[in-house]
Formats: C-alpha cells, sequence, structure tokens
C-alpha cells in the first residue's frame, strides 16, 4: 500500500495541501464581477480533491525507475508523457464539472484552460519529485534497519553458536597439548569478534574489509581442521573498494566449512572469487562438498538471510545463482556496480 494511504495523519496533511492548492487556483479562475469565492472554490475543490488521489500513482512509476538505474532518456520522456496525460484528464474533469455547476462555470473553464493545464503538468512532476524523495527515505531507513540487524546476526544466527563452542573447546584441548596454538587461537578468535562487532554496525563495507573477515575466520577454522582446510582467493583489483552490506559473505563461507569442507575426511578448499564483468559485479564462493550428503530441502537460513539483503540493498538488478553439483558446492552473487 502507498505510505500516505496507509497513515491517517498523513493522508489528512496530504489532502490539507491540496486544497490549499484548490484556494490558489480559485482565485486565479475568479474573474471580477461575474464569480465569488465561494463558486469559485465549488468549481476548483472536486476535481483538484480528485487530482490529488490520480497523483499518488507516481509512486508505482518512480519505484519501478529508480533514478540511479535509469537512464535520463528513459525516464525524462515517461514522466513526460505521464504528466501530459494526467494534465489532460484533469483538465477533462474540470469540464465535466462545470457543465454541472452551470454556464459561468463551463465560460470559466473555458477561458482558463491554459493554466489548468499548466498547472496539472507542474503538480505531477512535483508529486514525481516527492516521490522520489519518500523512496530515497525509505531505502535509507531499509538500509540502516538491515545493518542493524546484521550486528545482531553476529551474535545470534549468522555467527553459529557451535563455532564458538567448538572454538573454546580447541582452546581447552590445546592448553595442556599445545599451549603455543592455544594462544594463537585464543588471539585469532578475539580479533575476528572485535572485526564482527566492528564491520556489524557499519551500513556499508568495502569488499575488501569483508574478505578481511572471512579470512579471519578461516584462519580459526584451520586450527581447528588443520592441513584438512585450504582457502583460496582470486579477487579482481577493479571490485576491492566496492560496496557491500556488512557479513554479506559471512553466513556462506561458514556454510562453505560446516557443511562443506568440514564433512569431508580429506578436507578441501574453499574459494572465494570476484569480478566485474560489465555493469555487474560477481562474486563466488565455491567448497568441495560430500557427494554421498542428504539432499536438502529448500535454502537453509544463511543463504535466505543473504538473498533476502541483497535484494533489500540493491534492488531487483542483484540475483544470486546456485550450483549445486554432486561433489561441489558454489553459490554466485550478482551485482550492479554501483
Amino acid at each position: 500500500m502507498h505510505p500516505i494511504l496507509a497513515d491517517r495523519k498523513r493522508l489528512a496533511l496530504y489532502l490539507l495541501s491540496w486544497c490549499l492548492l484548490a484556494l490558489l487556483l480559485a482565485l486565479v479562475a475568479m474573474e471580477p464581477g461575474r464569480a465569488a469565492l465561494d463558486e469559485a472554490m465549488l468549481l476548483t475543490v472536486p476535481p483538484t480533491i480528485i487530482y490529488a488521489f490520480i497523483c499518488l500513482a507516481a509512486w508505482y512509476p518512480t519505484r519501478a525507475m529508480p533514478l540511479d538505474r535509469t537512464r535520463a532518456t528513459t525516464l525524462i520522456p515517461a514522466h513526460l508523457a505521464a504528466a501530459l496525460i494526467l494534465a489532460g484528464l484533469w483538465l477533462l474533469m474540470f469540464r465535466f464539472w462545470a457543465r454541472v455547476l452551470g454556464r459561468s462555470a463551463t465560460e470559466t473553464v473555458a477561458s482558463r484552460s491554459a493554466v489548468f493545464i499548466v498547472t496539472g503538468i507542474l503538480l505531477y512532476t512535483l508529486a514525481v519529485a516527492f516521490h522520489y524523495v519518500l523512496a530515497a527515505l525509505e531505502r535509507e531507513i531499509s538500509v540502516k534497519l538491515l545493518a542493524r540487524e546484521a550486528e545482531l546476526k553476529v551474535l545470534k544466527a549468522q555467527l553459529d553458536p557451535h563455532f564458538l563452542f567448538n572454538s573454546l573447546n580447541s582452546i581447552s584441548a590445546l592448553c595442556g597439548s599445545n599451549p603455543q596454538s592455544a594462544r594463537t587461537l585464543t588471539t585469532l578468535l578475539a580479533e575476528y569478534l572485535r572485526k564482527s562487532l566492528r564491520i556489524g554496525s557499519a551500513e556499508s563495507i568495502t569488499l575488501s574489509e569483508e574478505l578481511e573477515l572471512a579470512s579471519s575466520y578461516l584462519a580459526i577454522e584451520r586450527i581447528r581442521f588443520g592441513p584438512r582446510l585450504e582457502f583460496e582467493q582470486n579477487i579482481d583489483e577493479s571490485v576491492r573498494a566496492y560496496r557491500v552490506p556488512p557479513l554479506l559473505l559471512q553466513p556462506l563461507v561458514e556454510n562453505a566449512v560446516t557443511h562443506g569442507v568440514g564433512h569431508l575426511l580429506d578436507g578441501g578448499v574453499v574459494r572465494i572469487a570476484a569480478a566485474r564483468e560489465g555493469d555487474r559485479v560477481h562474486i563466488r564462493v565455491e567448497n568441495r562438498c560430500d557427494p554421498d550428503r542428504p539432499t536438502s530441502r529448500g535454502e537453509g537460513i544463511g543463504l535466505s538471510n543473504t538473498r533476502r539483503r541483497i535484494g533489500a540493498y540493491y534492488g531487483e538488478l542483484a540475483r544470486i545463482e546456485v550450483d549445486n553439483e554432486t561433489d561441489r558446492f558454489r553459490v554466485e552473487l550478482v551485482l550492479p556496480w554501483i
């Protein structure tokens, strides 16, 4: 539902502003000695209120054609055509209502047709601008909420409790047999948690920062798994400064270790690759997996959350491609180059 229609106070304020516009139109439409203000208001208010609701429809083309993803050669003609059509419709409403009111109103509308057409175009243009501002505010609020949500998920869903439990158990076991490794694991775990909290509270981070966190996580897991776990990166330098939502890759990397390499006796490699291809950025997380694993039903929490977050952050131009082969699992994020 339109955000103005969803709130009675917003709707009342919106209609009040259009009533003031109707009053201004009435003053313009008044002809000395022929029409009083109350008669002019009776002529202008009903069509203007109807036009106010029609202009709310600008919400939908502004969402379908965002400023940062639509060419001006498409944007301007589309909105201009809509403005001309709706202004013409508004003039027809005035003429119909004037006939209902009588001859004097009909003559007034006939003499002020150009004024009504120009005003209708300007009002629809203002409605378009207003809705673009509204969409920008909505997106900004959404991004902030998702950033806070990501910070909480570090300690809840995305930061798997089993990971902390296993890490602490590993530290406990290593204290007696290999104190040096225990100290290293403790330091890595503390560094990982510090980075997670710092990055999770940001609205957006660079891909390099996201990869740094993934490397810290895999360094901890490598102490647990030893040589069974390997990590490779193939990152194009042109995308290292590309900005992504915080902790975007974290659940994908955790899944690669927990549900992939961790189930293999001889281990495997977790590979992360990122490159720009035209107006898209492709980020891939790939790992070996057990060919005899049970068939999964639907998506896991990590993959589902990632799909939802990129949809909210980048819009319809972003997507996730999952390639679930017999002995290999790959997730590819296709994101718009912004």
